[in-house]
């Protein structure tokens, strides 16, 4: 979705492909979810007439319940369960819901051709609750990756394999041949959104 200075992407959690050919069980749903083995068995199954995206919103809403309250019943089942995450033009992406990572993208003095990628982690507290104090900035140098700061857990793996082709990627941009590139109608709108806010606001500088 994409509108005139705001921009969001959802993919939505627990729901099967359009694109597989069989049907999957809610069972199998589940236990994908949980990164179970095929020849272990699912701790969580789920029982007949229900659905896996219900029962692993309610075990999210249980989970985030002694950090955010009983704030946790007023947030759908998509809030709980999607991934959805916004751009805020030009450089800041936060993610919805209880989702705790938050972008922001800051120029890198004059060198066009690198930037300084934040990740934030942001977490809810209770009302009642003194706000806890700010956490250090930890800066990685230019030869660290993600991995190597510990307090992203598993999701500094995350990161280095959202970036590992990302050098690849830039040569390739600089060295091809076409006038432009292609975008996909839908996958990438948000790409195209993005560049045609660029230029509108360059032109206007």
């Amino acid at each position: 979705d994409v509108w005139e200075n705001c921009a969001r992407v959802i993919s939505p959690g627990g729901t099967q492909s359009p694109l597989l050919d069989d049907e999957i069980s809610q069972t199998e749903m589940m236990a994908t979810m949980l990164d179970v083995r095929h020849d272990m068995d699912n701790p969580i199954p789920v029982p007949e007439g229900q659905s896996m995206r219900a029962m692993a919103a309610a075990m999210s809403r249980a989970r985030w319940r002694e950090l955010a309250g009983d704030m946790v019943d007023e947030m759908s089942d998509a809030e709980m369960m999607d991934s959805i995450d916004y751009t805020l033009f030009p450089n800041f992406h936060p993610w919805g819901a209880f989702n705790r990572i938050v972008y922001r993208f800051r120029p890198n003095g004059d060198d066009h051709r690198s930037c300084i990628m934040e990740c934030i982690f942001l977490a809810p507290y209770l009302p009642d609750e003194e706000r806890p104090p700010p956490a250090p900035v930890h800066w990685l140098e230019e030869h660290e990756v993600f991995s190597d700061a510990e307090e992203l857990g598993m999701l500094g793996k995350v990161f280095d394999q959202d970036l590992f082709n990302m050098a690849k990627v830039q040569l390739g941009l600089e060295t091809t041949h076409k006038p432009g590139i292609t975008l996909s109608n839908y996958q990438e709108a948000k790409v195209r959104w993005l560049h045609d806010k660029l230029t509108e606001w360059v032109e206007e500088a």
